[in-house]
């Protein structure tokens, strides 16, 4: 309670006033480990605000407010309370309000008639959470592209085509705003991203258990290879083998460094995951937001697979790999052919069987656009560009 209070002292002045015109809001009621979600929306809002629109965050809790101040400037209102939301979105005369997540708090916050319900989530990826029947719940879901609309209309019963709006992935815009990292290591840069472990065998899409240890013992024992390690932020949040392996990995990678400074190794904790991807030669990852962003990106990935799905039939057979293929590779004493191909996949372009996936999952291939799209989508489904 006492941090409560400290956190609305802090945002006292910048929550809008009740005569404020605020057209969209983003409801947010998790905690701080979840935040991530929320947090890669925070550009493309401030890019919303920047053409001259009101933007406020809802958010219910105090550590997870105190995080976003940390990070944006963008307006917040914490409060626990709906019924002060409500009253808010009323004065501010809201035209949208928008959701990351399939939270149990959104379906109190949905019975505000009024401003349009629009669903973002937070990654495109082949889980079977982007499916949910939850989506018909709002006015709009704002997807990738044409993959998205695809497996939701062959997995969502009866759900309006006309609800889903395509803009792309305006994460994914941000890497025009630095060129890739120089660098003087020859070493092969191998990001490895594996996702969390999930609350269930629906979800149960992550290759750290099966593999992450061994794969990463095996490439930082490999002097061609960097290491840089970015685990799913819940990844042993479900699974005490989950967070055993990861603290393994972690102790691998810190006792590496120190027997070889000069490799490069190390665990990204940075916010924005699609510059990691940039950063790196190549991308090893399990079914996820992560996958996409990096055919998104253009970046040679491999994908690590539990089960098969879409994307690992569409990709070319030496991108995708199921964990159980990748375990016994990394266990053949005669060389390890998984870091062969790891070596061959970084040298050169993506295949055409991933160049050709761009389109088909983000849209319009060119980067930088999709920021665009949201703005523009934005006002259509609200119409916001009517009001004088």
């Amino acid at each position: 309670m006492a941090v409560e209070k400290k956190v609305s002292r802090t945002l006292s002045n910048t929550t809008p006033a009740p005569t404020a015109v605020v057209e969209f809001a983003v409801f947010f009621a998790d905690g701080p480990s979840q935040s991530y979600q929320l947090e890669q929306w925070v550009a493309p809002f401030e890019a919303l605000q920047k053409r001259g629109y009101g933007v406020c965050l809802l958010v219910m809790n105090a550590l997870t407010a105190r995080k976003l101040n940390r990070q944006t400037n963008l307006p917040i209102l914490l409060t626990r309370s709906m019924e002060q939301i409500e009253t808010a979105l009323a004065s501010w005369n809201t035209l949208g309000i928008f959701y990351v997540n399939n939270s149990q708090a959104n379906f109190t916050m949905l019975r505000f008639n009024g401003p349009a319900h629009i669903h973002l989530s937070h990654g495109e990826s082949e889980k079977s959470s982007m499916v949910s029947n939850q989506l018909k719940a709002y006015d709009f879901a704002f997807i990738a592209g044409l993959a998205a609309r695809r497996r939701i209309m062959a997995n969502v019963a009866r759900i309006d085509p006309a609800k889903l709006i395509e803009i792309g992935r305006p994460q994914l815009d941000v890497q025009f705003a630095r060129p890739a990292a120089l660098r003087t290591n020859p070493r092969i840069r191998v990001l490895y991203a594996p996702t969390w472990e999930g609350d269930g065998q629906n979800m149960a899409y992550s290759s750290i258990v099966s593999i992450g240890a061994k794969l990463v013992t095996a490439l930082l024992s490999d002097e061609r290879f960097t290491v840089v390690f970015r685990p799913h932020p819940k990844t042993g949040s479900s699974s005490v083998e989950a967070r055993h392996e990861l603290g393994r990995i972690r102790k691998a990678i810190t006792t590496a460094i120190h027997r070889t400074p000069d490799a490069g190794h190390f665990v990204d904790r940075a916010v924005d995951s699609s510059l990691s991807i940039y950063d790196a030669d190549i991308v090893l990852c399990d079914i996820s937001a992560m996958a996409m962003d990096s055919v998104g990106l253009n970046k040679p990935l491999m994908l690590l697979y539990t089960f098969p799905t879409t994307m690992t039939d569409d990709l070319a057979i030496r991108q995708s790999v199921s964990t159980q293929d990748a375990s016994r590779m990394l266990a053949e004493e005669n060389g390890n052919p998984l870091l062969s191909i790891i070596a061959t996949l970084s040298k050169s372009e993506p295949p055409q069987q991933q160049q050709a996936l761009r389109d088909v999952i983000f849209g319009d291939p060119a980067l930088g656009s999709a920021t665009e799209r949201f703005i523009d989508a934005t006002l259509t489904v609200t119409s916001a560009a009517d009001r004088p």
